[in-house]
């Protein structure tokens, strides 16, 4: 079975995803994630800190850091806090997405996701 290293605010940025993205690397390989996802829903994920799959092709990740690294963490800690995971956590796509799922439509959505230059995107999309 396929599995994939996550950054916790990733569950949320990956359900709302629609096709957009920072440059075309990133949102191929940010469509060959989504697709894999899609079609298999059981696939394995484990909670990093730091980079993961979605931040290696990212531009704003460079020489293996990201160039937001502080807001980046703070939300990857609100969505483990919110959600009650922790780094290291392995379970199903499937099982991760439907917990992170309850952030969407709450107060804490803005608190982790309000300064986000995609933010007003999510709020207008349904979860995939």
């Amino acid at each position: 079975m396929s599995k994939i290293n996550l950054r916790p605010h990733h569950l949320l940025c990956i359900q709302k995803y629609t096709g957009h993205g920072y440059d075309e690397n990133f949102t191929n390989n940010m469509n060959k994630l989504v697709e894999a996802i899609r079609t298999n829903p059981d696939y394995r994920v484990e909670l990093v800190e730091g980079g993961d799959r979605l931040c290696a092709s990212c531009p704003n990740f460079t020489e293996g850091k990201c160039k937001e690294v502080d807001k980046v963490k703070s939300m990857d800690e609100k969505v483990l806090k919110v959600c009650e995971f922790s780094y290291g956590d392995a379970d199903s796509w499937n099982s991760f997405a439907k917990v992170a799922a309850g952030i969407f439509d709450t107060p804490q959505f803005e608190e982790i996701c309000g300064t986000c230059q995609w933010a007003e995107l999510c709020r207008n999309t349904r979860i995939m």
